[in-house]
């Protein structure tokens, strides 16, 4: 830097940490008393949909604004240096809005009985936007060069650390991350599944007694596990075959061809719930379309697809095969493009057909593809969640083994014996993700 010229890159790295605590703790910290349950956020979602015996969240829409202008504004000054005044002139503004807070509450403050006493949340909120305001001073030339001519004088070049330990610091914070939202509840649902807990009072231990009953004396898990069962049969055989036939077709230069993919692929853009709603429509027995045309073609008393046992898992699942189907298709495109050419044209100069090019060349080439999907397709068809939910409740003998875990777990308030299920789902589910795991490693050293 020469002397004379604004330095942001320091204020715009610390307004971004400013904006880092503001967000933590406005969602996770107490913002009254001591409870995490009080929450900035919560405060302000039950105050703005008027939730009985909310707290008072008057103005906590700036601290909102707050937020957001001091996470986007520093990384917009961080990442385009030539925007790096406009950002910074953002991320002060956004302060002024925190702290504009804080002085509504001074100037009309909130007579309540008894008197609230404010969280850690409310003070690091009101350090976090103090933050945003002061850190453009960082930038001025008056003390950044001062900054730096203190720093030759000590005779210190900034904190100096070995390649091999960069890596590691670009991964702590994501492994931190992962492991208080992903591994760490993981083992308290361990811990829970050998309690029997209600969600409210503390867990009592009972052992394995949760498994002893999934296992000898509940029929609705029986039930649940055939279900899925049923489901990843389907899902291995028929997205799969249907997939690869479409993908063969498309891969070849035909009129129409990206209207025809997108198409196909378009069901995947929907969410499950969406899809859901729309066939629960086309199964209405009274005026859904299938029936319709059923009545159309002569047929005098058509099925009450999602009211009728037997009919009605079968009915869920090829909804959710018309999902699936797409996707399948546009992975296997992509394996496809990756085929060698020369192959497939040695193919045809030893006279192979068509059925023989696909026998003995592609599909052969297409088997990580192969590999990829049919993990997935496993995979998905044990979580398979949102259109038993969406189209029967689990009723009707469609109940698979996530939804009977959410019935359980929240609707009967039987956590413990929700995570019984849902650890006896993780297993099921983590013996096909080993293969894969293996099967992928295997590849990689074999290269």
């Amino acid at each position: 830097m020469r002397k004379g010229e604004w330095e942001i890159a320091s204020a715009g790295t610390l307004a971004l940490i400013c904006g880092i605590v503001l967000l933590i703790a406005f969602i996770f910290l107490p913002w009254y008393g001591t409870l995490l349950m009080d929450n900035g956020a919560r405060v302000f979602s039950d105050h703005l949909y008027g939730a009985p015996g909310a707290k008072p969240g008057n103005f906590l829409g700036l601290i909102t604004l707050a937020i957001l202008g001091g996470v986007i504004f520093p990384l917009v000054g961080l990442l385009s240096p030539e925007r790096s005044r406009l950002g910074m002139l953002g991320w002060m503004v956004s302060g002024l809005f925190g702290m504009a807070y804080y002085a509504m509450i001074l100037i009309r403050p909130t007579p309540t009985n008894p008197p609230l006493i404010y969280g850690l949340g409310y003070w690091l909120c009101l350090v976090g936007s103090l933050g945003l305001v002061l850190s453009p001073i960082l930038a001025t030339p008056k003390v950044s060069n001062l900054l730096e001519a203190r720093q030759i004088a000590s005779g210190r070049r900034g904190v100096r650390v070995s390649r091999e330990a960069v890596p590691y610091l670009f991964l702590a914070a994501p492994l931190a991350l992962y492991f208080i939202w992903i591994i760490a509840p993981t083992f308290y649902t361990f811990y829970l599944s050998l309690t029997n807990w209600d969600g409210i009072s503390t867990p009592g231990w009972v052992g394995f007694a949760n498994f002893a009953r999934l296992f000898t004396k509940d029929r609705t898990f029986t039930e649940a596990l055939a279900n899925n069962v049923r489901w990843l049969v389907v899902f291995i055989t028929v997205p799969t075959t249907m997939g690869l036939g479409l993908a063969m077709v498309f891969n070849q230069e035909m009129y129409g061809n990206r209207v025809y993919k997108v198409s196909f692929y378009s069901p995947l853009v929907l969410s499950l719930a969406v899809i859901g709603l729309i066939w629960a429509w086309l199964y209405n027995p009274q005026f859904g379309l299938i029936n319709q045309f059923l009545r159309l073609a002569g047929m005098d008393d058509p099925p009450g697809w999602l009211g009728e046992r037997g009919l009605a898992i079968w009915a869920v699942i090829f909804a959710a095969v018309w999902r699936q189907v797409g996707y399948v298709m546009v992975l296997y495109l992509a394996g496809l493009k990756n085929i060698d050419p020369t192959l497939i044209d040695a193919g045809r100069v030893d006279g192979a057909n068509r059925w023989q090019l696909f026998r003995n060349v592609i599909f052969p080439l297409l088997a990580p593809v192969t590999t990829i999907i049919v993990v997935i397709s496993i995979i998905d068809s044990l979580r398979a969640f949102d259109l038993v939910s969406i189209m029967t409740r689990g009723g009707q003998s469609t109940q698979v083994l996530a939804n009977f875990m959410y019935i359980e777990a929240f609707n009967n308030y039987r956590m413990g014996y929700g995570a019984a299920i849902a650890v006896v789902l993780f297993f099921i589910s983590l013996v096909f993700i080993l293969f894969y795991l293996s099967r992928v490693i295997k590849d990689e050293l074999e290269y």
